[in-house]
């Protein structure tokens, strides 16, 4: 039981250090379609370049925002998981712990 706990654990823990490590992109034509659309939809001239620095800018804060809250998320799972294992734990100490009292009451009650 120990041992099923400690291998779910670590593949929660693996799983979420994969997702917060896998970049959340936009590709050029994604950010080519976007300025095109802001483009379009402008009523006056809009500098192309400065919107598409202005697109990356946001991008690149979204992921960074993304990021960090996807290693909070991280974070709390392994520590309730942790909490868990600790748990498991103490019930196993306190299962064994029992096991030793009723041997020795069976051990002290058997008639010589």
């Amino acid at each position: 039981m120990k041992i099923a706990v400690l291998v779910s654990c670590l593949v929660v823990l693996g799983l979420f250090i994969f997702a917060t490590q896998v970049p959340i992109t936009l590709t050029e034509d994604e950010v080519a379609k976007a300025i095109g659309e802001a483009g379009a939809e402008a009523e006056l001239p809009v500098d192309e370049d400065i919107l598409a620095q202005a697109v990356q800018l946001s991008v690149a804060k979204l992921e960074k925002a993304q990021s960090t809250r996807l290693k909070y998320l991280a974070s709390a799972y392994f520590v309730i998981w942790l909490v868990f294992i600790l748990y498991i734990f103490h019930l196993d100490r306190q299962q064994q712990e029992l096991d030793k009292r009723l041997a020795q009451l069976e051990n002290e009650n058997v008639p010589l």
